[in-house]
Order: C-alpha cells, then sequence, then structure tokens
C-alpha cells in the first residue's frame, strides 16, 4: 500500500464506524428516554449544558419531564426549556415549559416534572429559547388510563 492509499483508507474506515455506530443506535424507548444532551446560549451571561428526559409512566395519567442544567457564567442567567409532544393516536400537541435559573446546578423534579398531555402514545422533541447545537431528535412515551 502506497503512503497516498493508505492517506484514503484511514479516513474511510473512520466514516464507516461512524455510520455502522449510527445504523446500529437503539430506538426510541416507548415507556420515554432521555434526548441528546443540548448545549446553549442563555438569557445572561452564561452557557449553559442541558440533560433532559421524558416518561410516560410518571403519575396516574401523568408523565414527567425533567431538566438538568449545569450554566457556566459570571452573572444571574436563565434559560427556558420546552417538551413539545404530539399525540400519535389523537393527533393533538401541546407543550410544558421549565426555566432553568444559574450559574451553577438546576434541576427540576418530582412533582415540578408532572403534566398532564392526556392518554395515549406520544412523541416527543425538545426546544430551547436560545441558540443552542445540536437538535435534540426525538423520544416516544406512552401515558396510560389509571387503573386504580
Amino acid at each position: 500500500m502506497t503512503a497516498r492509499t493508505t492517506a484514503l483508507a484511514l479516513p474511510t474506515a473512520a466514516v464507516l464506524a461512524v455510520g455502522m455506530l449510527a445504523a446500529t443506535a437503539a430506538p426510541a424507548a416507548a415507556d420515554g428516554g432521555s434526548f441528546q444532551t443540548l448545549y446553549s446560549l442563555t438569557d445572561g451571561p452564561c452557557v449553559a449544558q442541558i440533560d433532559t428526559s421524558v416518561n410516560g409512566p410518571g403519575y396516574p395519567e401523568h408523565a414527567s419531564f425533567t431538566v438538568s442544567t449545569i450554566m457556566f457564567g459570571i452573572g444571574s442567567c436563565s434559560l427556558p426549556i420546552t417538551l413539545n409532544w404530539r399525540n400519535l393516536d389523537t393527533g393533538e400537541t401541546g407543550s410544558t415549559t421549565r426555566t432553568a435559573n444559574g450559574p451553577g446546578h438546576w434541576m427540576n423534579d418530582g412533582r415540578s416534572a408532572l403534566f398532564h398531555p392526556g392518554i395515549g402514545r406520544f412523541t416527543a422533541t425538545v426546544s430551547v429559547g436560545a441558540a443552542h447545537t445540536p437538535e435534540s431528535g426525538s423520544v416516544d412515551f406512552t401515558v396510560e388510563k389509571y387503573q386504580g
């Protein structure tokens, strides 16, 4: 193999490896899961790392939308983070927003994470109120009728 052939073979192998990883990525879970980590500017002198998830069986006839952020900055900052959902059975759409505050670590959980989108199968995405990268991707979740 010549030096020129070797130079072409290594980048091609790397591209193929990345393609194989993407092709074998696990599908979205039916009961929810985590979105891709996002990196964002904020309303204020901070930058943020954002980890979000949605889960269907959060409470009878509710789902939970959790947000965890680490904001790095020198002054007060905030960032609205919105879960946008669509009911795959009825076509109904909606959203729920949590506003993270920083700098430092901010997280919602428990009752503050619950929302009521209705009953059915859903798909969801996350949007952020400032410039961010990458896109969140989507997660599927299910909310079942309370059988209590």
